[in-house]
């Protein structure tokens, strides 16, 4: 009797030990899942951070600089300018946007600047030093001058389905879809909306 009672005290008391040992390990595990929880959500929140970051500078902030005269006096030369890249992933652009786009024959990488008169399916012709889009006179939101090259527009235009017409705003000193070197663009080739000007002296959102 006094061994059997001797027995089960001894198995009770490794029972206890061994249920603690159990139960400290059980803590430990469920100490390291909290620690791994935590540091995943830190590191899930800066890779947000950093994501969103991105995508403000790169919709947002890439910048161009204007060259030349062409846009005067609606953007001076060398003034640099922040184009909005996401503006055309969901949308298209529209009669007076200023854009800024890449010519499909330019060796150098120029990026161009000019404002969008019409878009596919307009009809476009210049004459008498007007310029007619839809076979009215273009309410042109930049004050310009009479047109005296109508160029590619001589005869009356009608656009295809993914063609547009841009222009300088200083028309008579602008290389733009009347030259046979820039002719129609594509939406391809228009890398965004232009919308701010950050020059010292020119300074503001562009119309």
């Amino acid at each position: 009797m006094w061994f059997k009672d001797l027995f089960d005290r001894f198995t009770s008391f490794i029972s206890r030990k061994f249920s603690r040992g159990l139960n400290f390990r059980r803590r430990r595990r469920r100490f390291k899942v909290k620690e791994l929880q935590a540091t995943a959500i830190n590191v899930g929140i800066v890779v947000a951070v950093v994501l969103v970051a991105f995508l403000l500078v790169f919709t947002f902030f890439t910048s161009v600089k204007m060259a030349g005269v062409s846009m005067r006096p609606t953007i001076e030369d060398e003034t640099n300018l922040l184009i909005n890249r996401g503006r055309y992933l969901f949308m298209k652009p529209s009669h007076n946007h200023i854009v800024a786009f890449e010519s499909l024959s330019n060796e150098q990488d120029t990026i161009y600047v000019k404002r969008v008169v019409a878009v596919p399916g307009d009809t476009v012709v210049i004459k008498g030093g007007r310029l007619f889009v839809n076979g009215e006179k273009y309410d042109d939101v930049a004050d310009t001058e009479s047109i005296t090259y109508s160029g590619l527009a001589e005869t009356q235009l009608t656009l295809g389905e993914d063609e547009y017409f841009v222009l300088g705003d200083n028309r008579n000193n602008s290389e733009d879809s009347r030259y046979q070197s820039i002719g129609l663009i594509s939406k391809k080739q228009i890398k965004g909306k232009v919308w701010f000007k950050l020059s010292f002296g020119d300074f503001g959102i562009v119309n």
